[in-house]
Formats: structure tokens, C-alpha cells, sequence
């Protein structure tokens, strides 16, 4: 192990480190160790020895932030994420967070490994059912949503206010999604998000402003969420998802799975962009512009956030050729544990609903579509999906004249009114 004392107080570790970035025994070389004054610990690890990455990465073929035009750019201005005021990790390594000492993992675990994204089913344009198995979300087809169908293991259940887009064929979306300061309860979770999926069902046909399929196959999504349980605090922090199965068995949260490959060395997976960066009930508005989307001339899914790729899922993560996307969701997403049976006061968003209008509540804004062409098109989210309304709610705003773009207002207070 080698250590040096830095000017500024910071200790730069280089030490061969085991199964330090969350791998399950492998060995990386950490070039460097960063101690953020969020508790967070981030290595610095040898791209070609993160817990996926077994060869060089690739380069982008379509980035879409570049193809953005002046009226598409980001509502915000671009945040760091907090480990980066302490340094930055050197060319050829890639951030890797490592898990928190106050983190609860088999909590965390037990809703991961039981809480899909899913999708709602075909039916209704504004309220789903969702599947009593699977908390997070797929949604048993052919029914409305029903209260009593929320439950889910460990007696908990996952509450969904969000709009979404079926104007397929989509190589991804782009959007501005909020940053606010949430008080969440130990084994609840609150995230704002978007997604993109889509079906194997040969039946399904993709018509423009249609209900969406009952079953997405592989599923994309990107966001923040406040996961004490997972992450040891209620600080929004950058998660990416996918799943190749619906979520039946593989709901792969960031590094989980081994499925994502990080290329950047900007940004770290589960790290928080800081108190600075929420934004003010009724004040400054804060957050980061969040994008899906695929390599034109292959089958990469790329994400990036403030408009840089961090990485991707390489087409051998999904069993089945997931060519293009035919739904768009965006959000937000709430578990409620239910600790004694009562709904608990987790809110969504910034816990104002989205009547109070985008200064108070949470808004997801500048959301377009990327085209089969790799560009981005304004794209139409005017449908809804609201499991709990008398909890939380999403309400589609329209088209943004002077920015370009969709925007949402979405959210709510947790508490006992929920259950009424």
C-alpha cells in the first residue's frame, strides 16, 4: 500500500484492494481512494478491472446532447457530484463507490431482489393494477389497479406517479430530472426517474398514443433516489437499472448483475451531487439531465448524465435483441414498508403534489424522444399512471415554448391519508 499526503489534507491511496468496489472476490487496483465529506468512498479502479468491464470500452456513436439544439439544453446548471470537490479520478480508472457502513444490506436486498420497474398493463390510460408478486412494478394484465394488489414482500408496497410516452420506435430519452432533499423512512425508498422498455409480445402493435404493451421484456432506467437501506442515508443518489426478464428474477440496480460497464471517471454510481444541489420549495430549482440511448450502428444502451456518457449495457445483457424501445416512463416511484400495517410519511419528488404547480412540486422537464436516427424529437408523455392518487399524483404539463421539450409535475406527502 502506498499513501500520500496531499497539500490539501487529502490522503491518495494506491493499494490492491479486494472486492472493495462491491465485487464478490475478485481483486482490482485502486489507483486512488477518495473520502467525500458525505461519508461516501470512492476507488478509483482500473477500467479493465471494474466488476464488468473485461475489455476496452467503446466510444459512443450517437450522443445526443450534441445533436441538442440551443432551445433542448438543460433547464439547470450542471452539478459535480459531491466526492468531487476531494479530487478526481486519472485517466484510465473508472469511480466505484464503495458500500456504506451504515447501509442495512439485507433490507436493501430484500426489496431489490423483489421490486421490478415493470409496466403498468393495457386496459386503462390512467390507473393499472399492480402484480401482487412484484412490488416495483410489473402489473397483472387485464385489471384495473386494485389497493389490495400492492402488497409485497417484506409487507410492503411500491407506489408509481408518473407520466409515460408510447410514440415508438424510440432509441431512447432524455430529460432534466430534479434534485430534492427527501426525509425517508430506514426501509423505504423514493427515486425520480426515467425508463424506456419494450415487449416481446408479437401482437403488440406500436401505435402512437396508444396504452402501453402488459409486459416489457428488457427495461432501462436512470435516476435519483434516497435508499437509506442500500445506501445508509436519505441522500438523492445517481442509480441506473435494467432488467432482461421483466424483473422475474434479475432487477440489476447499478453494479449489480455486472451488466453496466462505466466509462466515465466524472461520475459515480450511488454518489449524491451534494446539498448545494437541491432544489427550494418555491425557490431555486436544481437537478440533472439524465439520457438512454442506443448506438445507432450497434446494440450498445448508453447513459449519461449532464449530458456525458458514463457508461452502458452491452447487447449480451439481454437475452433478446432489444433493438429499439416502444414505451417512455417518467417520474417517480415510492416503497412504502408499511411498518405496522400504516403507510409511512416517505414522500415523492418534494412531497408537494402536483397541484401546487413546478415551483413547489416536482418537475421533470425538456423530456424529448431519441428517433430511430439517434436525434431528439419532442415527444408527447400526456398519459398517466397513478397507483395511490389520493397520495401521489403525476400531471402531465405539455410542450415547453421557450426551452423545447415535455415537462411533468409529479409527487406527494406520504402519511395515512395515502391508505383512505
Amino acid at each position: 500500500m502506498e499513501a500520500v499526503r496531499l497539500a490539501s489534507g487529502l490522503t491518495v491511496i494506491t493499494i490492491l484492494l479486494v472486492a472493495a468496489a462491491g465485487g464478490r472476490g475478485a481483486c482490482a487496483f485502486v489507483h486512488r481512494t477518495i473520502e467525500s465529506d458525505d461519508g461516501d468512498v470512492i476507488d478509483c479502479v482500473d477500467i479493465y478491472q471494474q466488476p464488468a468491464l473485461k475489455h476496452a470500452p467503446p466510444g459512443s456513436r450517437v450522443i445526443i446532447h450534441q445533436q441538442a439544439k440551443p432551445e433542448t439544453v438543460s433547464a439547470w446548471k450542471p452539478h459535480h457530484q459531491t466526492w468531487r470537490k476531494h479530487g478526481s479520478c486519472p485517466a484510465g480508472t473508472v469511480p466505484i463507490r464503495r458500500e456504506s457502513s451504515n447501509a442495512n444490506p439485507q433490507v436493501a436486498e430484500r426489496i431489490r431482489r423483489s421490486s421490478p420497474f415493470g409496466r403498468p398493463t393495457a386496459g386503462s390510460t390512467n390507473r393499472f393494477n399492480l402484480s401482487s408478486t412484484t412490488p416495483f412494478g410489473r402489473r397483472a394484465a387485464g385489471t384495473l389497479f386494485n389497493q389490495s394488489a400492492m402488497a409485497a414482500p417484506p409487507g410492503g408496497k411500491v407506489e408509481v406517479a408518473a407520466a409515460y410516452a408510447t410514440n415508438a420506435p424510440y432509441l431512447g430519452a432524455r430529460a432534466d430530472v430534479p434534485c430534492w432533499k427527501v426525509d425517508v423512512h430506514p426501509n423505504d425508498f423514493s427515486m425520480s426517474y426515467i425508463l424506456v422498455g419494450t415487449t416481446l409480445d408479437a401482437n403488440y402493435r406500436p401505435i402512437p398514443g396508444s396504452d402501453p404493451p402488459a409486459h416489457l421484456t428488457n427495461q432501462i432506467a436512470v435516476g435519483l433516489v434516497a435508499w437509506p437501506s442500500l445506501f445508509g442515508d436519505s441522500l438523492s443518489r445517481l442509480f441506473v437499472y435494467y432488467t432482461n426478464d421483466e424483473g422475474v428474477a434479475n432487477n440489476c440496480f447499478n453494479l449489480d448483475c455486472g451488466g453496466f460497464h462505466v466509462t466515465s471517471t466524472e461520475f459515480a454510481l450511488g454518489s449524491s451531487f451534494g446539498a448545494s444541489s437541491n432544489s427550494q420549495i418555491g425557490g431555486d430549482l436544481y437537478g440533472v439531465t439524465l439520457g438512454i440511448h442506443r448506438d445507432v450502428a450497434g446494440m450498445r444502451w448508453w447513459v449519461s448524465v449532464n449530458d456525458q456518457d458514463i457508461g452502458y449495457y452491452p447487447e449480451t445483457v439481454f437475452d433478446t435483441r432489444f433493438t429499439d424501445a416502444c414505451y417512455v416512463e417518467l417520474g417517480g416511484r415510492v416503497m412504502d414498508s408499511r411498518p405496522g400495517g400504516a403507510h409511512t410519511t416517505t414522500p415523492m419528488g418534494s412531497g408537494i403534489p402536483p397541484c401546487a404547480g413546478s415551483r413547489f412540486a416536482a418537475t421533470i422537464m425538456r423530456y424529448n424522444g431519441v428517433n430511430s436516427g439517434g436525434s431528439l424529437f419532442p415527444d408527447d408523455a400526456s398519459k398517466t399512471i397513478a397507483t395511490t392518487p389520493s397520495c401521489y399524483a403525476a400531471n402531465p404539463v405539455g410542450f415547453d415554448t421557450s426551452r423545447g421539450g415535455f415537462d411533468v409535475v409529479f409527487g406527494g406527502p406520504g402519511g395515512i391519508h395515502c391508505d383512505q
